[in-house]
């Protein structure tokens, strides 16, 4: 989920911004961009007086051409990021200035004339106002030059595409950042949304189920008086199926968090061994299946930096996803400092039911899960182990995965270790 933060656009591919011109967002860049490269050349081959020699604007003219030509080896993705159209906007600015001065054949309100189109087609909003000025300003100004000179030079009628082409260029690129600016409200609007929706998923769901749990887990302890061996299985199913439920709104509730940007890293110095002493703190209460946690790891473990509540929601989802695929056996939590690099590993080993080859590639995908048939025994939405490859990559971790199937399945977490001492 970093990657590029300067001033992205969002993914709209080829509907709101790339409609502009009925295509998608790369060749309508491309293609906007080809009016103005050979106005650019043309007036550059036929300067008025020869500041340089020929061959100089020449060979610019060959790299001009080939800069448009060389778009089209660009990935689509290059196209939804500013950091290609600022360098294209400034160098196409530059080029047209530039272009008319060394032809100089162009007088003083021209000047003026271009550079207020380009004003005006950044400040309107209305795309059709824009577009009633990149007709009428060409013609207007044309009007007026046939009407004040008597002779009119040809190369005086290249100025009117000229306007037409450079309002054209800018109202364009206006247009995107103004469909940037509103889609970046809109996706503000939503996160707020979400925000308020998780606030009620935490209130409105999490009380009852804790309450449930904890009502369950009390007469399961006799604190309202004995029990036979039915109420007992009864609660103990009422209780499982309580603390399914708060582990899949946990999941989604993360998952949500992530979503809206509300996933903030908080790195602080971990003492490895004790965070381990407390992740098995948590797991003291027996299981209600044949399977044993084994917990391993020398005393010596190097200290890391990284956001505590994260990596203890990694290693719980991963715990909890091997004991839901353990029937029988034993689960073994371990770690060590890596042999080749500064970097500490934790294992979580479970002999359940394996992965098959061809699904390991796929299982830290959303709501993806190994058996997702009707009849399927194990419960859950398939978000655990999305969660837990989201968040590694927020840490700036990895996880990887080794399994058989029928033998079990060995999950990696590989962390960074800190330089502190």
């Amino acid at each position: 989920m970093s990657k590029d933060r300067t001033m992205e656009l969002f993914p709209f591919a080829s509907s709101a911004a790339a409609g502009l011109l009925g295509i998608p967002l790369k060749p309508s860049v491309i293609l906007i961009r080809w009016p103005v490269v050979i106005i650019v050349c043309y007036l550059l081959l036929d300067p008025l007086e020869p500041y340089l020699p020929a061959a100089f604007f020449q060979i610019f003219i060959i790299f001009y051409v080939s800069s448009n030509v060389l778009l089209y080896l660009f990935n689509e993705a290059r196209f939804t990021s500013w950091k290609l159209f600022y360098p294209l906007v400034i160098t196409d600015t530059l080029a047209l200035t530039l272009s008319l001065i060394i032809n100089g054949r162009t007088e003083t309100s021209f000047y003026l004339t271009f550079f207020f189109l380009v004003v005006v087609s950044c400040i309107f909003e209305d795309a059709g106002l824009r577009a009633v000025i990149t007709f009428l300003a060409p013609l207007a100004y044309g009007a007026l030059l046939f009407h004040w000179r008597n002779a009119i030079d040809p190369s005086h009628f290249l100025l009117l595409p000229y306007l037409f082409v450079i309002t054209l260029y800018y109202g364009y690129f206006t247009q995107l950042v103004r469909v940037e600016k509103r889609l970046r409200e809109e996706s503000e609007q939503r996160g707020r949304g979400k925000r308020e929706a998780l606030d009620i998923l935490s209130h409105e769901f999490r009380t009852p189920l804790n309450l449930i749990g904890g009502y369950a887990e009390a007469l399961l302890g006799r604190t309202f008086g004995d029990l036979n061996p039915e109420q007992e299985q009864a609660l103990g199913k009422i209780r499982r199926q309580s603390d399914s439920l708060l582990s899949i709104l946990n999941s989604i509730l993360h998952l949500a968090r992530v979503e809206a940007g509300e996933s903030n890293i908080e790195k602080r110095v971990i003492m490895l061994g004790e965070f381990l002493d407390d992740l098995k703190s948590g797991y003291q209460a027996p299981l209600d299946k044949t399977v044993s946690l084994n917990w391993s790891w020398p005393k010596d473990l190097p200290t890391i930096q990284s956001d505590q509540a994260k990596l203890m929601i990694i290693l719980q989802n991963l715990i909890d996803n091997a004991i839901k695929f353990t029937d029988e056996g034993q689960i073994t939590i371990s770690a060590r400092r890596a042999t080749k690099d500064n970097a500490v590993e934790i294992d979580v080993a479970d002999t359940g039911i394996g992965i098959p080859e061809d699904a390991q590639l796929l299982i830290f995908e959303r709501f993806h899960q190994v058996d997702s048939s009707s009849t399927r025994i194990h419960g859950g939405v398939g978000l655990g182990l999305y969660i837990v490859k989201v968040l590694t990559d927020l840490l700036g971790a990895t996880i990887a995965v080794k399994s058989q199937l029928g033998k079990g399945t060995t999950f990696t977490l590989r962390l960074p270790v800190s330089d502190t001492p």
